[in-house]
């Protein structure tokens, strides 16, 4: 809930109460007027009403405000769903903003923010991709020279799938960065594809940078560990815990190697990934 609370300030379409208690008997209501902000042909958000970025970033904590609160009469959802598509990069991956490349936290805020919308299936699945001749899918109807279009959530899911080199890289040509773990397979996970992964060796990556002095570093043998990549990388393990390919007692060498073997050791609370929250403390939230 965390990031949630730092962006409950951002721009809705709702109003929302919030009673403060201040010792020692006075009560002050600070009432937030939350409105769309209008970008050119798209609408998305931004933090603060002026002077702000407007990104899928912001467009994500909306929709996890709105589902949170069960409230989503602050979001027009087919100006969301239109921005999100603007963001889709030539390659399949989801970018920042309109006319950027594909990067890997773009695209779980993309992805994550339809999921909340109900609209994942029927955005992906559209069938407005490349075309492709592979003989598996050629429609025979069509005639000898005509093939289906892949879909969207074909090229999202092999761009996501390529992402990874042991760990995960949030760009192509960049280098593995364990934040990523979360970003792009938790992707991955909402797409019910992380089995494509190879969880051993992303695993593996992770643990690697964990550091003496505690917590996980961005890169595997070197820098400093911080707040970001520890809870991400917690994150994932969380939702690996949770998946096809989950690791064995007896997995011989490998929980032995590069301090690794605290993992197999140990059981993580499990993960909401749309909302990056513990479930327990979800449900504790709603009730």
């Amino acid at each position: 809930l965390g990031a949630l609370v730092l962006y409950v300030n951002m721009q809705c379409q709702f109003n929302l109460q919030y009673e403060i208690c201040a010792p020692p008997y006075h009560t002050k209501k600070w009432t937030m007027s939350i409105s769309i902000q209008s970008k050119c042909t798209y609408d998305s958000f931004q933090s603060i009403p002026l002077g702000s970025e407007n990104d899928l970033r912001f467009l994500y904590c909306a929709c996890a405000i709105s589902h949170i609160l069960d409230d989503w009469s602050g979001i027009n959802k087919d100006m969301a769903v239109s921005y999100i598509r603007s963001c889709r990069s030539w390659d399949g991956g989801i970018g920042l903003i309109e006319g950027q490349e594909g990067h890997g936290g773009s695209t779980f805020c993309g992805v994550a923010a339809l999921s909340l919308m109900g609209e994942l299936d029927d955005v992906l699945d559209d069938g407005d991709g490349d075309i492709d001749d592979d003989d598996d899918i050629v429609d025979a109807s069509l005639g000898p020279y005509r093939c289906k279009r892949i879909s969207w959530r074909h090229e999202l899911i092999r761009w996501c799938v390529s992402r990874q080199i042991s760990g995960m890289q949030g760009r192509p040509n960049k280098v593995e960065d364990t934040c990523y773990s979360y970003w792009v397979g938790g992707a991955l996970k909402i797409l019910k594809c992380d089995h494509l992964l190879d969880h051993d060796a992303l695993r593996q990556f992770v643990m690697c940078c964990q550091t003496d002095m505690g917590g996980f570093s961005k890169l595997k043998a070197t820098g400093y560990p911080d707040l970001l990549h520890s809870f991400y990388s917690m994150a994932w393990l969380s939702l690996s815990q949770n998946c096809s390919g989950d690791p064995k007692e007896d997995s011989g060498d490998l929980s032995q190697r590069d301090g690794i073997a605290s993992y197999y050791k140990c059981k993580l609370n499990p993960l909401d990934c749309v909302l990056g929250m513990s479930r327990q403390k979800l449900e504790a939230y709603y009730r």
